[in-house]
């Protein structure tokens, strides 16, 4: 008895449903995803051998002609920080718009007696205004009050130094005697770049005691 040949038929499948499927993922991918901002101040970083991941941190940042900038991670704890700050310094005035510009600052560098006027400028004034740094000679070190303040708001935040590796070691070190002599801090961390890749950046865990 002759085999019942049975048709062949092409396989027909409908992708629509794929592709909408795709165009949803890169729809929320696109969405969701934070772009790193630019730094306020460029910082060519000094190597390293060893690394330590580090979150959760509280940054100096020491720019070549030794200027000094202040910056946290989250931003909650940059709005509990300020509202320490304009508890103590009861002279600064500061409106809902100004307190939400400065939320929204990755990194400042400038004086509390700055800080009105500069925070009422739009984006685009802000970007090209010269910061000068945070204060923090031995008179008016207004850096250890921002370190102070900051550990109030979390004490078991990390502290991190990022110097530029021209950067002048007497700021380097002005910085590490606030934290050390103004501040009590024993313990803090510097930011370099791993020996061999100029364009990964890790940690390096350093004891100060």
């Amino acid at each position: 008895m002759p085999k019942v040949k049975i048709p062949r038929k092409s396989t027909s499948i409908d992708m629509t449903a794929m592709c909408d499927v795709s165009f949803l993922l890169l729809t929320f991918f696109m969405l969701t995803s934070k772009f790193r901002p630019p730094e306020v101040v460029p910082i060519d970083l000094p190597n390293a051998r060893s690394q330590t991941k580090l979150d959760h941190v509280m940054t100096i940042t020491v720019d070549k002609d030794g200027a000094a900038y202040f910056s946290l991670t989250e931003t909650s704890d940059r709005a509990s920080l300020l509202e320490n700050m304009l508890t103590i310094h009861k002279e600064i005035q500061l409106s809902n718009n100004q307190k939400k510009a400065f939320k929204g600052l990755d990194m400042f560098g400038f004086s509390l007696a700055e800080m009105p006027g500069i925070l009422a400028l739009n984006p685009t004034q802000f970007k090209n205004y010269k910061q000068n740094g945070i204060p923090m000679d031995s008179a008016k070190c207004e850096l250890a009050e921002w370190v102070l303040q900051a550990r109030y708001v979390d004490p078991s935040m990390k502290i991190a130094i990022k110097g530029d590796r021209n950067s002048n070691i007497k700021a380097i070190k002005q910085v590490m005697t606030a934290l050390t002599d103004k501040v009590n801090v024993q313990k803090f961390n510097l930011i370099t770049t791993l020996a061999g890749n100029a364009q990964k950046q890790v940690t390096k865990v350093e004891d100060q005691k």
